[in-house]
């Protein structure tokens, strides 16, 4: 049996990196993809304090056929491989690839996050789900975790337990919850 430990969620585009662009939609192309600034050292932190850290996403380009699974899986080889080169990998990627309609892994279904606490003996009433979405925070909060919203330009209009707008706030309120 795994030892149960607490694990940090965490969404992609717009937490972790750049959101891509209005006209683009979807980031198909490591090119594309840029951690936002401090990104990496973040996570690196997050990681040495010993806890799990999951990238819990929602990609339907797949499922509308922007993109193949494998230019995605590509795609988070590359920035699993930046990330490491940090001391920062995430230890698993669940990502929702189907359509809204038809996919009912995707947030704001919280079992992408059930799935992870089952795979890796996450304790989920000691994690937290960080994003930026709404549907972020219904995952975070169907799953049991705490929440913590990154503020930016979406519309809040689910609450979260902490609210941070830059990555310096976010390492804040990320620091305070090592410490209890």
């Amino acid at each position: 049996m795994k030892p149960y430990r607490p694990a940090f969620f965490f969404d992609r585009d717009g937490v972790v990196n750049q959101p891509p662009p209005p006209a683009m939609r979807y980031l198909r192309r490591w090119e594309d993809f840029h951690f936002i600034e401090g990104m990496p050292a973040l996570l690196a932190e997050v990681k040495a304090a010993g806890y799990l850290m999951v990238l819990i996403t929602n990609q339907q380009g797949v499922g509308k056929g922007l993109m193949s699974a494998e230019d995605l899986a590509e795609l988070h080889r590359a920035m699993q491989a930046e990330l490491a080169e940090h001391g920062a990998a995430f230890d698993r990627i669940y990502a929702a690839t189907g359509l809204a309609e038809v996919d009912h892994r995707r947030k704001p279904s919280p079992q992408m996050l059930h799935e992870a606490a089952s795979d890796l003996g996450i304790t989920l009433a000691q994690s937290w789900m960080i994003g930026d979405h709404d549907n972020d925070m219904r995952a975070g909060k169907a799953a049991g975790t705490g929440t913590i919203r990154v503020v930016g330009e979406k519309a809040v209009t689910v609450s979260s337990d902490h609210e941070a707008r830059t990555v310096d706030e976010l390492a804040t309120v990320i620091r305070t919850l090592f410490t209890g």
